[in-house]
């Protein structure tokens, strides 16, 4: 009976095996279902069903493929490689509570499954739970010892635990094993980046790339790593690499928008940075980068836009916020009262909630102790802040006074170096969190902390909202009030911050140096001064090297009108976003409209630093900005002899050349009016021979004036220091001498 029985399996077997020759898979399952129903572990139906279920798998059809597999598992449900395949799917369609049910059954019934024991480690890595996928690595690996999938996930599992060394271990037995599997060389590199070994890790992104050309995530790696080298052209290659496979990657075209604005490409940037918006509208990072192309761009009012609409997306990301308080002093649009009311939103929403963080300051509180001053700053290297920062460096009573440097870059320069032997300690700190930095702060007993940067990048305001010391205040890096209720001074002066005015815009108290708060400091070997340009050329060259953001049609309608009441003049607008042909051909078509040909114009990218400085030895005169005063340039031009005349406004940032030009009781080239601004550059050009009296006595009236006496600066500074810490020794000894009177008053009570 059990032979006959045998013999219809048999034929049923085979009648089904005809059929699915056939590809007739309904006949062909019809047939294995009833040889399963007699005969339950029947290897050659279970196999049927496997095949079926992996053939669904590969079309991506996960229902049917399911099915097929459970209806086997119906028969056996101990069959562990079913259960492995089934768990499989189950990932793939991110049911990972069933895939990780599915390998461990698989592993319980077949102790030494390697596979399933690497299946099991990829569901753990996607939990994070790396210490099992670690083990579950391991074990596969036991079974399988030349398992290069496992080595390479293995490695996975390290990086997450970042046990990087150990990760470099695991993805190099990988290649070993298998030389051209480029997953693991993408991430060799990754882990290799993570070391800082950059030139290795730049081999393994190629390696990658090379054994498998549309390696989208090798190319994406191979050019965040050049961007961050600001290897700018190379990430621009990788990027475009990137689009060409796929053309809808939204962080690539970002990424590369953000290289070719370092190149100052800025038309082709923002059309990248259009496109990703294009494809996600509510991208916050496109919109905020859109903004800052844009304001380079001299386009201020769309930036604005774009930072509004970031930030409307995401209210809690505060260095948009930050860019968009940044942008709002250049437009003409703001006053004083605006301004500070987007400075007070900005403390309300991000600085006001860590409040709570403010813990008592437990500093010595005699007054005439020596005190410890904290500069923090992400621009203490080749930056504008360092022409003004190195002067009181360099002047600083250290037997008074104890320096400490918090820095927030990791660029570090020739300047960097200059500047970190006037301190007595030096801390980068780009990597320490605000919260880290604060107690890093606190625990270092600052007496004094000074923010050198306010609303710019880089800055670290958020740590100084919790109040890691006593005493804190805001200098140069950022031309307006912070608006942090936290931040208690604002060293400034009476010009760019009038008595009596400025107080309403300021959420500090406004400290104000004797004459001007700028203390200039060339940072260059001496570049001569040579005779005025005009007594050689017969005509006069004008000058702006001022950031394009800072130009608008108003200020190009003076120029325009000063080049038509002096027809043979020239001007030379020279910034690094002129770099972009389009930005060239826009502004050319703008003096076009006013009249002026582009033979009187010479406009392009500004050369280096040092460049700049010979540059003005072509020049006569130079044109500040409005509103938006130069300030580095404006002392760069006068230290080259170049007078530069100035129109004043209301703002901080209108007001800037004011204060320069004050210290230099250069006040004849101060104008209060548009019509007198036009008036003192035309009478400036009419009379060479005084241009060359200026021109020849600049320097040394420079050298003379408050503007570059580090000393006598540097020693007004310390005073308001200890003025400061002196009333906050008063107001703590009477906090304590009060909470002592209520303590008795309580006992007598």
């Amino acid at each position: 009976m059990a032979k006959a029985q045998g013999l219809k399996i048999s034929r049923i077997l085979q009648q089904a095996q005809q059929h699915q020759k056939a590809r007739e898979w309904q006949k062909a399952e019809a047939l294995y279902h009833q040889a399963l129903q007699k005969q339950p572990k029947n290897k050659s139906a279970l196999d049927f069903y496997r095949q079926l279920g992996s053939a669904f798998s590969n079309q991506g059809k996960f229902a049917e493929a399911i099915t097929y597999f459970q209806r086997a598992l119906s028969f056996n449900p101990n069959h562990a490689e079913m259960q492995n395949d089934l768990g499989i799917i189950f990932g793939q369609q991110g049911k990972l509570a069933q895939a990780k049910a599915c390998f461990e059954k698989a592993i319980a019934e077949k102790k030494d499954f390697a596979q399933a024991y690497y299946n099991l480690g990829i569901i753990l890595n996607g939990e994070e739970q790396f210490a099992e996928a670690i083990t579950c690595y391991q074990k596969a690996l036991s079974i399988t010892p030349h398992y290069a999938d496992a080595y390479n996930n293995l490695g996975n599992a390290l990086s997450g635990q970042d046990k990087i060394s150990e990760a470099i271990i695991s993805y190099q037995k990988a290649i070993a094993l298998n030389p051209n599997y480029a997953e693991a060389h993408n991430n060799l590199g990754v882990a290799l980046k993570k070391q800082g070994q950059i030139v290795e890790a730049v081999a393994s992104f190629q390696q990658a790339i090379a054994l498998n050309p549309n390696y989208l995530d090798a190319y994406n790696n191979l050019g965040v790593t050049f961007k961050d080298q600001k290897q700018f052209k190379d990430a621009e290659t990788c990027f475009k690499a990137v689009l060409s496979l796929n053309p809808n990657d939204v962080e690539a075209h970002t990424s590369l928008a953000h290289s070719l604005d370092e190149q100052n490409k800025l038309t082709e940037a923002i059309a990248c940075y259009q496109r990703a918006l294009a494809l996600e509208p509510n991208n916050v990072l496109a919109h905020s980068s859109l903004g800052g192309t844009l304001k380079e761009k001299g386009m201020i009012n769309e930036s604005i836009a774009h930072y509004k609409k970031a930030l409307a997306l995401k209210p809690t990301n505060w260095k948009v916020h930050c860019n968009l308080v940044f942008t709002l002093n250049y437009s003409p649009q703001y006053d004083r009262a605006a301004l500070f009311l987007e400075h007070q939103r900005f403390n309300e929403e991000h600085a006001v909630p860590l409040s709570s963080a403010i813990k008592p300051h437990l500093n010595n509180n005699n007054p005439h102790r020596k005190l410890k001053i904290g500069y923090v700053s992400a621009d203490l290297r080749k930056h504008s802040v360092a022409f003004f920062m190195k002067p009181i460096f360099a002047h600083h009573n250290h037997e008074q006074f104890e320096i400490v440097c918090y820095y927030n870059h990791t660029q570090v320069d020739h300047i960097t170096e200059q500047l970190r032997q006037y301190s007595e300690h030096w801390l980068p700190c780009v990597e320490l969190s605000d919260e880290a930095l604060a107690d890093k702060i606190r625990q270092d007993q600052i007496d004094i902390l000074v923010d050198l940067s306010g609303h710019i990048g880089g800055n670290r305001l958020l740590t100084f909202a919790r109040k890691p010391a006593p005493i804190q205040a805001t200098y140069i890096g950022y031309p307006n009030t912070t608006g942090l209720t936290a931040i208690d001074y604002h060293i400034t002066d009476n010009y760019v911050d009038p008595e009596g005015i400025a107080e309403a815009s300021h959420s500090e108290i406004p400290m104000r140096m004797p004459a001007s708060y700028y203390c200039f400091e060339p940072l260059i070997e001496r570049t001569a001064v040579n005779e005025c340009p005009a007594l050689k050329n017969g005509y006069i060259t004008f000058c702006c090297f001022n950031n394009y953001a800072k130009l608008n049609r108003e200020t190009f309608v003076l120029w325009a009108k000063i080049l038509q009441s002096l027809p043979d003049a020239k001007l030379v607008i020279m910034n690094h976003s002129l770099h972009d042909l389009e930005t060239q051909q826009s502004l050319e078509k703008t003096f076009a409209n006013l009249g002026i040909k582009s033979n009187r114009l010479e406009i392009g990218d500004i050369p280096s630093t040092e460049k700049t400085f010979s540059t003005y030895n072509q020049i006569d005169i130079a044109l500040d900005s409005y509103p938006y005063n130069g300030a580095t340039t404006t002392c760069q031009a006068l230290w080259m002899g170049v007078p530069v005349v100035t129109l004043v406004g209301e703002t901080h940032v209108a007001r800037a050349g004011l204060s320069i030009l004050s210290a230099m009781s250069l006040t004849e080239l101060i104008a209060s009016s548009p019509e007198e601004y036009i008036d003192i550059c035309v009478k400036l050009a009419n009379n060479t021979q005084y241009l060359q009296k200026m021109r020849t006595e600049m320097r040394d009236k420079m050298q003379a004036s408050p503007l570059m006496d580090g000393a006598d600066f540097t020693r007004h500074l310390e005073l308001e220091y200890r003025k400061m810490w002196e009333k906050w020794c008063d107001k703590n000894i009477l906090k304590k001498w009060k909470t002592i009177r209520n303590h008795y008053e309580c006992c007598y009570t």
